[in-house]
């Protein structure tokens, strides 16, 4: 059951964003069969109507097939447990896992749980993390929650909640699109679309998404970067024309961890390099870099190296002179 890796997706969204309710409807659907759902707090979600079971005080089983527990330790210990009693016959087979945070959690804590535990990744992978915003209530990069903040800019796609009420949906999104360039925004009354991007079968979705950045392209063959910033947290955007060395982009990442680890809430990036004939797929969070993992081939026809970087904090400056010195220098070509 678990020769490949069981996809996780973290699901996120600050208190009242409409979070629990959407999951909600999405217990309730056929499709939800052989998931298995951790929630932080099960009792805030009514899910009486859906149970058939309860096999014991922590683990709830419902009509579409799906198993939802509740986390009593951290994840990591949570979801090696549901390995053990799925493999042991205890609970009913599970082909993917989500995990509801609170609507205070910091979503970074758990994704480092999810990269940095080498037993843990042996049998589970980051899918994607998606945060749902109440788009009745503004954003405010001045006034709001840093949790708030957070869960909106490390998502990978973005369900925007109340549009029904609110009639808000394509301004919400533009300000959403200018804080997080490179994640998919949903609106939440399309429960399909949401379904699909709970499911997406994409192997690397979690960096398919990159922002679409239009790139000045001076002498020495590397883009200049983009830089959205919201208070303190920031995106940035580097990329690469030629291929790079692979040991000066370990080199780079490993320096900058070193220096800036806990101000980095997530690494994501498609790699051009001249060790390998297939591009190479990075992300992380703080000081963890996941394993890299590679794709068959460049997507579209762009062929270049793209990393994002989302990060708190004053250091915008040294990311672009530590990229430049390790990697862009050694990938430029040497004129003639």
């Amino acid at each position: 059951m678990f020769a490949n890796r069981v996809p996780v997706t973290l699901l996120t969204g600050f208190l009242g964003s409409g979070k629990t309710t959407l999951l909600s409807r999405l217990l309730a659907d056929p499709r939800m069969q052989r998931t298995a759902v951790i929630i932080n707090e099960i009792g805030e979600i009514g899910l009486d109507h859906l149970l058939v079971g309860r096999p014991d005080d922590d683990t709830f089983l419902l009509k579409s097939g799906c198993v939802c527990c509740s986390m009593k330790t951290d994840l990591s210990e949570t979801l090696k447990s549901l390995r053990r009693r799925a493999a042991t016959g205890e609970l009913p087979e599970f082909e993917r896992v989500v995990v509801e945070t609170t609507g205070l959690a910091d979503p970074v804590p758990m994704l480092r749980h999810l990269l940095a535990d080498e037993s843990l990744n042996a049998a589970f992978r980051l899918q994607t993390v998606i945060s749902t915003v109440d788009s009745v209530m503004p954003l405010d990069a001045t006034r709001d929650r840093p949790e708030r903040l957070r869960q909106i800019s490390v998502a990978d796609k973005l369900i925007v909640t109340k549009t029904d009420l609110s009639g808000r949906f394509d301004e919400m999104s533009q300000t959403l699109a200018d804080v997080n360039p490179g994640a998919q925004i949903l609106d939440s009354q399309d429960l399909d679309a949401v379904m699909a991007a709970l499911f997406d079968h994409e192997r690397y979705a979690v960096v398919r998404h990159l922002p679409d950045v239009s790139w000045e392209r001076p002498a020495k063959g590397f883009g200049r970067e983009r830089e959205v910033q919201h208070d303190s947290v920031a995106t940035l955007a580097l990329r690469v024309e030629q291929p790079v060395s692979w040991p000066d982009v370990t080199s780079f990442l490993q320096q900058l961890a070193r220096r800036h680890g806990e101000k980095l809430l997530r690494t994501k990036g498609i790699l051009n390099v001249k060790e390998s004939p297939r591009p190479i797929v990075i992300h992380g969070v703080q000081h963890y870099l996941y394993p890299e993992t590679f794709l068959d081939a460049a997507p579209g026809d762009d062929s270049a190296s793209r990393i994002v970087f989302i990060y708190e904090g004053a250091i915008e400056a040294e990311i672009r002179d530590l990229f430049e010195r390790i990697v862009v220098r050694s990938a430029a070509p040497i004129p003639a």
